[in-house]
């Protein structure tokens, strides 16, 4: 396995390339691992999906700082691919911020992301969302970027300000969040294709690295990577793809189990058991068995 250094001078070369990265969200090390199989050269862990499947509850701030933290380990531990992470508002002030940045930071993020809303915060595409104040998420920026242990570790600066204040509200205090050292900038929940353009013109010459994020029935319309990548966007989230298809799946299973009492009528969306167990690393751990000689009865 790669160390957390090593994901994250990976993913910096990655943005060099200058070619998009498309990004899932994850909210397991389940998710994450079959992402990677699947070829999927990057992944972020997103508050929505978290929330979803660890509580069963929406995104409207119910997760501790602690509980991403744990979530976000598991998953980094699965993969070798860099895994960004939603780090949510910091969980507080500057000082608390302090602490998530070193916490996500130690669970293996190559970057992490922090949002402007006040706290208790929602996803970004949910109405009624409130934001702090420009000066005090700039402040809040710059303690995560100070609190950094490894310097190859990356801070993405969020605003949810176009909900409330409009776009060129969100690209100015975007602009505000780069200078306070955020090297990627990401404002969600943006209206229409031409925000998204507007967006991406508004950040030219700062620096920083450009996120568009693209949610099925979400406010944003859906815009192919090729085009983002031509207005100068360097990763596009799909943050909530994963856990959409995860649910939709399950629901025709279970639907069809509770009606017929077996999985026949599904059985040809059913993985089979050898792959799974191939995708999840079990031969992985038969080589390790028999490298330390390890006794089974079976």
């Amino acid at each position: 396995m790669k160390t957390a250094t090593e994901k994250r001078i990976q993913f910096r070369e990655d943005l060099k390339s200058g070619k998009i990265l498309i990004t899932p969200g994850v909210g397991d090390a389940l998710t994450a691992k079959v992402a990677e199989k699947s070829g999927i050269s990057c992944i972020i862990m997103g508050g929505y999906s978290v929330s979803a499947s660890r509580l069963g509850q929406p995104d409207v701030g119910l997760l501790s700082c602690t509980e991403m933290a744990e979530q976000l380990t598991g998953i980094c531990n699965a993969v070798d691919i860099p895994v960004m992470a939603d780090g949510d508002t910091g969980y507080g002030n500057a000082l608390n911020m302090i602490r998530t940045e070193r916490m996500f930071e130690n669970a293996g993020s190559v970057c992490t992301f922090f949002e402007d809303q006040a706290w208790p915060k929602r996803c970004g595409h949910m109405d009624g969302k409130v934001v702090i104040s420009a000066e005090e998420h700039a402040q809040k920026i710059r303690a995560a970027v100070d609190a950094r242990l490894d310097k190859e570790m990356m801070i993405m600066s969020r605003t949810d300000a176009r909900a409330v204040y409009g776009i060129d509200e969100a690209i100015e205090r975007s602009k505000r969040y780069a200078d306070a050292g955020a090297e990627m900038c990401f404002a969600d929940g943006l209206c229409s294709r031409e925000e998204v353009e507007k967006f991406a013109l508004g950040m030219e010459g700062t620096g920083a690295y450009i996120v568009a994020n693209m949610i099925e029935g979400g406010k944003t319309p859906i815009i192919p990577a090729e085009e983002l990548q031509q207005m100068g966007y360097s990763v596009v989230f799909y943050a909530c793809s994963a856990v959409y298809t995860i649910t939709k799946a399950l629901s025709g299973l279970f639907t069809a189990l509770a009606k017929d009492g077996t999985t026949n009528a599904v059985a040809d969306r059913l993985i089979p058991f050898g792959e799974f167990n191939h995708i999840i690393g079990l031969d992985t751990y038969k080589e390790l068995e028999r490298k330390y000689k390890v006794d089974r009865d079976d």
